[in-house]
């Protein structure tokens, strides 16, 4: 009995090493497949930052960038803004395409609207905004920094990506936005939680409406280009990054 006692004892034993060791060895094989995946997404990251830099010396891109980068690094420390946001912003517009013309209208290296230069052209007296690059790149950069200064309660990085959000939709749609986080009950002032409430500004979003606004509508109306709003700050964003990187 005794002997059988002491087998059983040491079978459970020898059973629970086994396990032991096999879960050691699953936790080992999980940690290499970790590893192996953040060594593959760092070389995926270093060949996109590679190629970039390429594209920055041979591309049309790359060539535009030095073409205009003295009129871009001036006006972007004149107005408080890294040149390379500036540079990212432009090929996201535009691609640096001098006559590129939306659908709606906005012309140039910054896609200005006519009606957004002819304010432009009051307030800074230059004139050729919708024909010179130049021109069209230094009232960009104006206008960006007029959104900047209305999100004053932000941080510098949330507040850059609220106006770069103001500069593609226009303001009223990042109040409104910032409306609905605030009756939610999150701090308005950062991108994050501005972001997602762009999307419910829809006629379909009424029921929310009625709990947010008075009359049951955003107060600057529906809005249903979200998704380029948000993939445009996205957009810039990870491209000013991967600029910074490599600039």
């Amino acid at each position: 009995m005794k002997l059988f006692a002491f087998i059983l004892t040491a079978s459970l034993l020898f059973s629970l090493a086994a396990c032991r060791s096999s879960s050691g060895d699953k936790a080992l094989g999980v940690q290499d497949d970790q590893l192996k995946r953040k060594i593959e997404e760092r070389i995926a990251k270093k060949k996109e930052l590679d190629l970039l830099a390429s594209r920055l010396t041979t591309g049309r891109i790359g060539k535009s960038i030095i073409k205009y980068k003295p009129v871009i690094k001036k006006y972007a420390k004149r107005y408080g803004f890294d040149w390379r946001l500036i540079a990212a912003q432009i090929v996201q517009e535009s691609g640096f395409k001098v006559k590129a013309r939306s659908r709606v209208g906005a012309l140039g290296l910054m896609q200005i609207m006519p009606r957004t230069a002819r304010e432009i052209s009051r307030e800074l007296d230059i004139e050729y905004i919708m024909k010179n690059p130049r021109e069209n790149i230094t009232a960009g950069i104006y206008h960006l920094k007029k959104q900047f200064r209305l999100f004053p309660d932000a941080k510098i990085t949330d507040r850059t990506k609220l106006a770069l959000a103001s500069y593609n939709c226009g303001v009223g749609r990042v109040f409104d936005a910032q409306k609905i986080a605030r009756y939610y009950k999150l701090p308005s002032n950062k991108w994050k939680n501005v972001r997602p409430y762009m999307a419910m500004l829809k006629k379909s979003d009424w029921q929310l409406h009625l709990q947010v606004w008075p009359k049951g509508k955003p107060k600057h109306g529906y809005f249903y280009g979200y998704n380029e709003t948000i993939n445009y700050v996205d957009n810039i964003w990870r491209l000013y990054s991967a600029y910074q990187k490599i600039m």
